[in-house]
């Protein structure tokens, strides 16, 4: 798939060099695919550490491990693909991208199963996430352009975020999560009006693209229609053909 990856996070370009620093020095049996499932499983690792906090705050480095390899794996696999220049447009995205949707899905459950969140809180922010992610891909397919971030916030930004929230929470202990506001969770209210935000800011994205759109999309309402056809016509071709031969010898 042939399209422009553009990068607004204030880390785009230290992540970038480190990236590559990493591809470079990677050995030559380890494979994009490699890091892919590395960054499904790393998923994995952190919703289990995430859940495991249930029992015990020492499962809490399990689940920023998680989060660090689930960085590594999502994010050197396509480094690695177009530094070897052995880049797959359609399968490796397709890989790539699912195994995204579903370690980012179990790192949500994960977070919001655990003492540090609450579960509607989590679904919130993964809903929010999907939409953005779903747009994102919707992009790529009709501009060709690949937005990484959205407010400066991408995909390493967010682990950060996770990662430095769980830390937050553990310090200010169970209290902080099960404060209360006007007989809701106070986190579930804070979380739902930065929600309302976000969709606001998605909306007004959405506007803002509508400008970019080429000049015959915006006058037919669609891509021109390829040009095609029929079997039928395709057959009648040579039959005239043949009937001009034989006037032509006729004469």
């Amino acid at each position: 798939m042939g399209h422009k990856r553009l990068s607004g996070s204030i880390l785009a370009e230290r992540e970038r060099q480190l990236l590559l620093w990493l591809a470079a020095r990677t050995p030559p049996s380890i494979s994009p695919d490699h890091f892919t499932i590395l960054g499904l499983i790393a998923g994995v690792l952190t919703a289990v550490g995430f859940v495991a906090c249930r029992f015990s705050p020492w499962f809490l480095p399990l689940a920023l491990l998680g989060l660090l390899l689930n960085w590594v794996g999502d994010s050197l696999d396509g480094t690695l693909a177009r530094y070897r220049k052995i880049e797959r447009p359609r399968f490796g995205y397709f890989l790539d991208h699912s195994c995204d949707l579903i370690a980012q899905t179990l790192t949500f459950l994960g977070l919001g199963l655990s003492p540090y969140f609450t579960l509607p809180s989590a679904l919130f922010a993964l809903s929010m996430y999907l939409l953005m992610s779903s747009y994102t891909y919707l992009k790529v397919f009709i501009l060709r352009r690949h937005h990484l971030t959205y407010g400066g916030m991408g995909a390493t930004e967010m682990r950060l975020l996770i990662g430095c929230w769980a830390l937050f929470a553990l310090w200010a202990g169970p209290e902080f999560v099960r404060a209360s506001f006007l007989h809701f969770r106070a986190l579930d209210a804070v979380i739902g009006v930065l929600w309302i935000f976000s969709f606001v800011g998605f909306m007004w994205i959405v506007a803002h693209d509508l400008s970019k759109f080429d000049d015959d999309l915006q006058h037919t309402g669609g891509p021109p229609e390829p040009r095609t056809t029929s079997i039928a016509s395709a057959q009648r071709e040579p039959e005239t053909h043949d009937t001009s031969v034989r006037v032509a010898a006729g004469l």
